[in-house]
C-alpha cells in the first residue's frame, strides 16, 4: 500500500496545484503563465498534467473503470488474417473496437504495423526489437518476454497492477497458484501482464461410445488393459462398420501428446495412455532424486511405447496412426469408438449426431494407474503476454483495458469483429475454479434452487443457469444423448460442462494427480537446437510405435537426443528451476 499512498499524494498534490492556478487565472490582473497542460475538472476537482493525466473517479482516486480526461494515445501492432470478414464499413484499422476505446476509455488507436499471421508478427517483432522501435503495447510470448525484460526494453507495470487491476483481473491471476505471477516477474517487479487459461483445457479425458457399451453389455473401461479389449469387442462386433477403430489416434502433423510449450490437450492424443503409466514424455519432471529430467528420456515413457507399439500390433490402436488426414471426421463418421480430448468435445458433438442421432459420446477420467489414480499432466496457464515499451507514459493503459474487457465481455462480443483484433485483449480464466460450473449447475437440476457461487469466478453462470433447462431434458441426472434438445442453442456449452467437466470432477474425486512441468519456456540453446530435438523425437516414437524400429532402440534415441543438444539444453533447465 506504500505505493498507493505515493500515488495519491502526487496525484493530490496536482489537484492542488490545479486549483490554484485556476484560481489566479480568475481574478484581474491574474498570470496564465505556465499553465499550459494543465486542467482543473469543477465539477469533480480532479486534475490533470502532461504526464499525469490519469483514469479517476469523481473523489480523485484512482478508478479501475474510469476514463482518461485527455485523449491518449496508443500505438499497437497486430496480426491480421487476410480472409477474416469485417462489418460493412470497418476495417482492421478502422472498426467498433476502436471506436469503443475512445467512447469508454478515451484512447485514440493507431496501428503502428500489421502481420499477416504468427510468424509475419513474430518477424517484425524481431525486427522492431532490433531497430528499439517498439509500438507502445504489443503481445510477446514466453522466450520473447525473457529477452525483452533482461534487456530492459519493457516499462514496469508493478504499481499499476496494484493499484488499478480490478478484482475480476485479479481473481483470475490469483487463481494459478502464483504461476503466472512468476512468469511476468523480473527482479521483483512485474513486466507484463499475463493471460490465465483454464487448467481444465489440459486434462486428457477418454471420450468412448456408450450405445456401444450397453449393445454389447460392456462396463466402461477404467484400465489401459480393459481400454484394449473393449477395442477389440468394437472391431470384432464391426460397430463403426467394416473399418471400426478402437481407439483413434490424432491427425497427421499433430503431436502424440501435450508438451512443455504446448501443454493444452491434444485432439484424439495419447496422452492419457501415457499418464496412466505416470510417463511425461515432452515434459520437464523431477526423478526419484528430485533432480529435473526430460520426461521423454525416462524409464516410464520406454514402457507406455511398447504398450502403444502392442496396441498397433494387435489393431485395437487406429491402424493409420501417423497418417489419417482428419482425425475429426473419423469420430463424427461414427467409426471411431473411443478417443482421448478435452471437455470441450461437446461443441463438435452436431456433426457426430447429424451421421447419427444416438451417438451418445460419454466423457471418463480414464485410464487410472495401477493404483486406481487418474494421472494428469498440467497445462502451463500463462504463455501469452501484453507488455508497454519502456518510457510509455501510460503503463496502468494495459490493466484499464483489460479491466474494461471483464466487465463488458458480452458487449465486445457482439460488435460483429474478429475478437483477436482487440487492441491488448488476454483471456483471463479462472485457471481453477474452486467450485466448477458443472456442480454449480448439477446442483441447480437436481433442487431446481439456485446456490451461492461466486459471481466473478463464474462470469457466464447466470446464463448458463437460465438456459440449462432448455437444452438438458429430464431425468436431470442422467446425461445420455437421448436426454438432451440438441437443437437448443446452448446445448453444446451446456454438454460440455455437464459431461466434459462433469468428469474432470469425477476424476478428483477418485483421486488426481496432478504433475506439471518444470519449466514451460525455451532455455537459450533451446532457441538454436529444440527444433531438431523435436523432429528427433517425433518420428522416433512414432517408429517404434508402428514397429518400424524397435524398442530396444529407445537407450540409443536418448543418448542421440543428448548428444545433439539435449544435455546443454538439461543443464540450462536445471538452473532455470533452481533460480
Amino acid at each position: 500500500m506504500k505505493r498507493n499512498r505515493t500515488y495519491l499524494a502526487r496525484l493530490g498534490a496536482l489537484v492542488l496545484a490545479a486549483a490554484m492556478l485556476t484560481g489566479c487565472a480568475g481574478q484581474p490582473g491574474g498570470s496564465t503563465e505556465g499553465t499550459a497542460g494543465i486542467t482543473a475538472d469543477v465539477k469533480t476537482g480532479a486534475g490533470t498534467a502532461q504526464g499525469e493525466n490519469l483514469p479517476v473517479d469523481e473523489s480523485g482516486n484512482p478508478d479501475p473503470l474510469g476514463r482518461y480526461q485527455e485523449p491518449v494515445s496508443l500505438k499497437i501492432a497486430q496480426t491480421v488474417n487476410p480472409t477474416i470478414p469485417f462489418p460493412e464499413g470497418q476495417t482492421a484499422t478502422d472498426n467498433a473496437f476502436f471506436d469503443y476505446l475512445k467512447e469508454a476509455m478515451n484512447i485514440e488507436v493507431e496501428v503502428m504495423w500489421q502481420a499477416g499471421s504468427a510468424d509475419d508478427y513474430n518477424e517484425k517483432l524481431n525486427l522492431a526489437i532490433s531497430s528499439g522501435e517498439l509500438p507502445d503495447l504489443f503481445s510477446v510470448d514466453g522466450p520473447q518476454l525473457k529477452m525483452l525484460m533482461a534487456s530492459g526494453m519493457l516499462e514496469d507495470i508493478t504499481e499499476s497492477y496494484e493499484i488499478y487491476a480490478s478484482d475480476r483481473v485479479k481473481m483470475a491471476i490469483d487463481s494459478t497458484e502464483g504461476k503466472a505471477m512468476e512468469a511476468v516477474s523480473y527482479d521483483g517487479a512485474m513486466m507484463a501482464l499475463p493471460n490465465v487459461k483454464a487448467m481444465k483445457d489440459g486434462y486428457d479425458l477418454l471420450w468412448i461410445r456408450q450405445d456401444w457399451l450397453e449393445e454389447l453389455g460392456l462396463e466402461v473401461p477404467k484400465t489401459i488393459d480393459e481400454i484394449r479389449t473393449t477395442a477389440k469387442s468394437f472391431i470384432d462386433h464391426q460397430m463403426g462398420g467394416d473399418k471400426t477403430i478402437g481407439l483413434l489416434s490424432p491427425s497427421s502433423g499433430s503431436s502424440l501428446y501435450a508438451n512443455f510449450l504446448k501443454s493444452s490437450a491434444v485432439m484424439c492424443g495419447l496422452g492419457g495412455i501415457f499418464q496412466a503409466n505416470r510417463a511425461f514424455p515432452g515434459y520437464w519432471i523431477k526423478d526419484e532424486n528430485g533432480e529435473t529430467v526430460y520426461g521423454s528420456l525416462t524409464q516410464e515413457t520406454k514402457e507406455t511405447l511398447q504398450i502403444l507399439a502392442d496396441m498397433y500390433q494387435e489393431g485395437t490402436l487406429d491402424p493409420e496412426l501417423g497418417t489419417r488426414k482428419d482425425a475429426d471426421e473419423a469420430w463424427k463418421s461414427g467409426r471411431a469408438g473411443m478417443f482421448f480430448g478435452p471437455w470441450w468435445v461437446g461443441y463438435n458433438l452436431k456433426d457426430a449426431l447429424a451421421n447419427d442421432p444416438g451417438a451418445d459420446w460419454q466423457a471418463y477420467p480414464y485410464p487410472l494407474t495401477e493404483d486406481g489414480k487418474w494421472s494428469a499432466h498440467m497445462m502451463n496457464p500463462s504463455d501469452t503476454f501484453c507488455v508497454i515499451r519502456k518510457g510509455y507514459g501510460h503503463p496502468e493503459i494495459l490493466i484499464l483495458m483489460n479491466n474494461y474487457y471483464q466487465r463488458d465481455a458480452a458487449k465486445v462480443d457482439t460488435m460483429g469483429v474478429d475478437l483477436g483484433l482487440l487492441p491488448a485483449r488476454l483471456l483471463l480464466n479462472i485457471a481453477k475454479q474452486k467450485e466448477s460450473d458443472a456442480e454449480i449447475l448439477k446442483k441447480y437440476l437436481e433442487t431446481d434452487t439456485v446456490p451461492d457461487y461466486d459471481k466473478d469466478e463464474h462470469n457466464l453462470m447466470q446464463n448458463d443457469l437460465d438456459t440449462v433447462k432448455g437444452a438438458k431434458l429430464e431425468p436431470y441426472d442422467d446425461y445420455g444423448i437421448e436426454n438432451w434438445n440438441i437443437e437448443d442453442t446452448n446445448f453444446p456449452r451446456l454438454y460440455s460442462i455437464l459431461v466434459g467437466v462433469g468428469a474432470i470432477d469425477k476424476g478428483y474425486e477418485t483421486g488426481c494427480e496432478e504433475t506439471y512441468s518444470d519449466l514451460y519456456w525455451q532455455t537459450d540453446s533451446m532457441q538454436r537446437k529444440w527444433s531438431n530435438l523435436q523432429k528427433l523425437e517425433d518420428e522416433m516414437f512414432l517408429k517404434m510405435i508402428l514397429g518400424t524400429v524397435s524398442i530396444d532402440e529407445f537407450d540409443q534415441f536418448a543418448a542421440d537426443w543428448e548428444s545433439q543438444g539435449g544435455a546443454d539444453i538439461t543443464k540450462e533447465v536445471r538452473e532455470a528451476v533452481h533460480k
